[in-house]
């Protein structure tokens, strides 16, 4: 049952809501950018954008939810790196989906609501810092918001040093969050 789970969490994390939302407008987000919320808000605008993140956070707290089921020890940091790698490269549009933040942020609001609203405010907060004094003039480097996000991941990781379980599950989201985010920086999307 657990590996179904997993399996589940894969294939939940695989919906890719941008590509779905530059489909209804008439694009292929693929081409442009990276289908996730910052792709498609740079693409389509702010309210595709939100809408996008708003589901893709939704698919997090889904597999949140559905690891309430799970019996093995293995099964939740399963689960949850199955659902950002889906979200990361989904199965059924090529492989090539958005950078996993906002799959990572619904996981753990299920979980861990008060840590993660904390390390958003965080990230949120380093992001529109790093935006202001940085990004919008020099337009070069990491975009703010996973820029942010690395801030707030490791203030998560950080909290959830005596908490072995969940630090492992956010270390190994983590990884796969990083080595998409390595590989968009070098435009291979």
């Amino acid at each position: 049952m657990d590996a179904v789970l997993v399996v589940l969490a894969y294939l939940i994390g695989s919906v890719p809501f941008g590509i779905v939302a530059g489909k209804l407008r008439g694009i292929d987000l693929t081409q442009r950018d990276v289908p996730g919320a910052s792709g498609t808000f740079r693409q389509l605008g702010p309210a595709w954008g939100l809408a996008v993140a708003v589901l893709d956070i939704l698919k997090g707290l889904l597999v949140a939810y559905l690891s309430t089921f799970a019996h093995a020890p293995w099964a939740l940091p399963l689960m949850a790196t199955a659902l950002v790698a889906g979200h990361n490269w989904p199965l059924y549009f090529g492989f090539r989906g958005g950078g996993g933040i906002a799959p990572t942020v619904g996981f753990f609001l299920g979980l861990l609501p008060q840590l993660t609203l904390t390390s958003m405010a965080l990230g949120l907060g380093v992001a529109a810092l790093y935006w202001q004094l940085y990004w919008k003039r020099v337009r070069r480097g990491v975009y703010p918001i996973p820029a942010g996000a690395v801030v707030g991941y490791l203030y998560a990781l950080f909290a959830l040093w005596g908490k072995p379980q969940a630090f492992w599950t956010l270390l190994l989201v983590s990884v796969v969050v990083a080595v998409r985010g390595v590989r968009m920086s070098q435009r291979k999307w």
